[in-house]
């Protein structure tokens, strides 16, 4: 096996806000080796991810205890927002004879923390129980609770975390050094994943060498990222790992505003300067418009002058729109203007309607899902209660024919509000389902959790509520000894861990 990489200070340092170092980093780089050799004395065999599994969660578990010693709040933002969300502290780890302290070394929080990281480092989605992990944990946990009392308190962490919330009040570069620090670097947040995201983001960017550095791109893209995509192992975006974190440092004000932030995406914008040059009128080509300050833009006032529109992304951020990212000055005539609000999405060409859940709910009598032997069951279905012709009927036509399918009208989603699922009716136990089948089930039922192409997350979420998954809680992924109630809010969790930016 391959000798595992030694975790140095930069390891350590990098979760911080801004990547600081401190004075307390040697500690905790001893304690990550610590961890680490305890780890490769035990010998375990995770396979070939192995050294990058342990040597991960030796550095996570290292900022857990440098984190819950100082009462910095990462910890304590995350276990709050799991209690309110799955009504437990610690997700996927249940011990009601620990007394758990979100300040204090946790058995329960050890464990979700290893299993975390071999999530992260491998390519298999890994046993809650697996007996390995829970050997890593344990091993780890003895170390943690052992030198609890020793570890140093980081206060300049304390204070640094504390400074960058209260910066980010009415100052909406420093909320973004802020959610940056969530998106790439606090260790409970940051991901492999995350970083393919931005990665991505920058290859997009490179459409745009001619008008963008190197720089800017880079720049333009982790702005862009911090605000579209839910990240870290609660499916959320970093204003709302933010506004949490305020929340539990008693900042309830300034989190309200920060959860209350709107994000429009990029997009073209027609504008008209004021008469003072102080504020610009911008029309968007679905039709809204928004009043921004001039300076906003970057631009000179002459520079504006000589266009008349733009295309950028806007984030309102206590009462005011702030550009975000950067700004592609564009010239547009009247047809070019028309031309990009045809292209809209938003703008549906004139006597056409967009359908809707109450629309979609008459046609199908209320059913909110309805089961499918095959295509041409469908095909009927659709053409004699809902309308449609066979010119929007040609995905059935790449169905085979012997495909089982579910219909599912998600009132959550006004937007894709009509979905179908195509091979998974007979996991559904659904008491209209004439199609469930207990034995394919307890096979086929726990794919639904990560493969996002197979079903909805509303639809899993609606089948969840109403206990129409049953055989999914005997499989391998939920302890036996779980509640049911224990085993939704697990599942609840995963649908957001793996599917994550797609939830």
């Amino acid at each position: 096996m391959m000798k595992t990489k030694r975790i140095v200070a930069f390891d350590i340092s990098h979760t911080h806000p801004g990547h600081k170092s401190y004075d307390t980093d040697s500690y905790y780089v001893k304690l990550a080796n610590r961890l680490l050799d305890s780890f490769d004395k035990a010998h375990l065999d995770l396979g070939n991810a192995t050294p990058n599994i342990i040597r991960y969660a030796a550095i996570s578990l290292a900022s857990y205890m440098e984190d819950v010693v100082a009462d910095s709040g990462a910890w304590r933002m995350f276990s709050s927002l799991c209690q309110q969300m799955f009504g437990q502290p610690v997700p996927l780890y249940h011990d009601p004879g620990e007394d758990y302290c979100p300040d204090e070394p946790s058995l329960m929080a050890v464990r979700y923390l290893v299993w975390s990281a071999a999530c992260e480092m491998d390519d298999i989605w890994w046993h809650v129980d697996n007996p390995e992990l829970e050997q890593l944990s344990r091993t780890a946990y003895e170390l943690l609770d052992e030198t609890f009392e020793e570890a140093p308190i980081n206060e300049q962490l304390v204070t640094d975390i504390d400074e960058m919330l209260d910066r980010a009040d009415g100052n909406f570069d420093r909320l973004r050094v802020a959610l940056t620090w969530i998106y790439s670097s606090c260790y409970l947040t940051r991901s492999e994943n995350a970083e393919k995201l931005l990665q991505m983001m920058e290859d997009d960017a490179m459409a745009m060498k001619d008008k963008l550095d190197k720089k800017k791109r880079l720049y333009f893209s982790i702005m862009r990222c911090i605000f579209a995509y839910k990240v870290g192992p609660l499916a959320l975006y970093s204003k709302d790992y933010i506004a949490a974190l305020m929340r539990v440092k008693g900042r309830d004000r300034l989190a309200q505003q920060v959860a209350d932030i709107e994000v429009l995406p990029m997009g073209s914008y027609r504008y008209t300067i004021s008469t003072d040059g102080q504020t610009l009128n911008m029309v968007r080509t679905d039709g809204r418009t928004l009043d921004v300050p001039a300076y906003e833009l970057n631009m000179s006032d002459k520079l504006l002058r000589q266009h008349n529109a733009c295309a950028t992304t806007f984030v309102s951020y206590q009462g005011t729109w702030r550009m975000n990212g950067v700004m592609i000055p564009l010239e547009c005539s009247e047809s070019q203007w028309e031309g990009l609000r045809k292209d809209d999405p938003a703008n549906l060409p004139e006597g056409t309607m967009t359908a809707t859940p109450d629309m979609l709910l008459k046609q199908t009598d209320g059913r909110e899902m309805l089961f499918f032997d095959n295509p041409s069951e469908l095909r009927l279905f659709l053409k004699t209660k809902m309308k449609h012709t066979d010119s929007t009927l040609g995905f059935l036509n790449r169905i085979p024919i012997n495909k089982d399918i579910m219909l599912f009208i998600d009132k959550g989603d006004p937007t894709h509000c009509l979905q179908f699922t195509f091979g998974f009716t007979p996991c559904i136990a659904a008491p209209d389902n004439p199609f469930y089948d207990d034995l394919v089930a307890r096979n086929d039922a726990v794919e639904m959790l990560w493969n996002d192409d197979s079903i909805s997350t509303g639809a899993m979420l609606w089948l969840l509520e109403r206990n129409y998954l049953p055989d999914l809680f005997v499989t391998d992924f939920f302890p036996y000894c779980y509640t049911l109630e224990e085993k939704k809010a697990d599942a609840r969790f995963l649908l957001r861990y793996i599917r994550r930016e797609r939830y």
